[in-house]
């Protein structure tokens, strides 16, 4: 965020709030009166509005806002869903930053994987946490192509990165939006984060193991996965201390289910289900 963002009076004048938007090359200033958010006003509000009227004829009153330990994505939905292009931070009834969507959609650039498209794992914990808060059992899914390193060394890293390319197309074709979360975890590793039910989520590992078996490959390679299931759910008491894990948890046990999977060449194991701490 924009922190420390210049703020304009409500009875100002909306030639004044014009003048510094175009001298700072900003689109909006949030209105203060007293300490206190009031308002915003941006360069569309004072477009058509003569300079001598005051800010508090022309600002919009409803200002969405964030606290600053609000997260990217959370903060990309809340103004993709309000349809506006900035959120002022607050804290304590006080403007301390201001959030633009080229800002923050570059910010989220930065945490999507360059080759496969896809989201990296900070994604999923942040998804994985945000379902929980909002009530929903989540599973995740993790899963771990087998012998990646042997294909690297045989054919290259060229044809090793066409596969990742593959296998994130793939996958991303099998899942569900709005129930299913995919990223490329690391390497070669891929995880999903569900809300469908653990025996649901098993099948979707299946269809995903499948479909890559199934798939054609960059010089006749044959590409098969691993994958570790785990689900978890809320504890309904807060800060109870025995028996809770944390998401993190979560997905380390579908990883270590994955490991065993493939150790013991099976293409699915199931974890089972963990009582997950509160969160936020």
């Amino acid at each position: 965020m924009h922190k420390n963002p210049v703020t304009i009076g409500p009875f100002e004048s909306v030639g004044r709030a014009a003048a510094l938007m175009n001298q700072l090359k900003i689109g909006g200033l949030p209105v203060v009166e007293k300490g206190k958010l009031v308002g915003i006003i941006t360069s569309r509000d004072v477009r058509y509005c003569h300079p001598n009227r005051l800010v508090a004829d022309a600002m919009s009153r409803n200002v969405v806002t964030v606290s600053p330990e609000c997260s990217f994505w959370e903060a990309k939905e809340i103004m993709e869903s309000h349809g506006i292009e900035r959120l002022v931070v607050v804290r304590d009834g006080r403007t301390v930053g201001i959030i633009t969507k080229s800002r923050l959609y570059a910010e989220i650039g930065k945490h999507v994987d360059a080759l496969t498209g896809l989201n990296r794992a900070e994604f999923l914990q942040h998804k994985a946490a945000e379902l929980l808060q909002s009530g929903q059992e989540i599973t995740i899914i993790f899963l771990d192509l087998d012998n990646f390193g042997t294909i690297d060394k045989e054919f290259g890293h060229v044809i090793g990165d066409e596969i990742l390319q593959q296998v994130g197309k793939i996958l991303k074709s099998v899942i569900a939006e709005g129930l299913d979360y995919l990223c490329r975890y690391a390497g070669d590793e891929f995880a999903v984060v569900t809300v469908r039910p653990l025996e649901e989520a098993k099948q979707l590992s299946w269809q995903m193991i499948k479909a890559l078996a199934g798939a054609s490959w960059p010089q006749g390679i044959h590409v098969t996965a691993s994958a570790g299931v785990a689900g978890g759910r809320r504890s309904r008491v807060r800060g109870e201390p025995n028996g809770t894990h944390n998401v993190r948890d979560l997905i380390n046990l579908a990883s270590l289910a994955s490991t065993k999977a493939k150790r013991e060449k099976r293409p699915v194991v199931v974890a089972g289900w963990v009582e997950l701490e509160e969160v936020g």
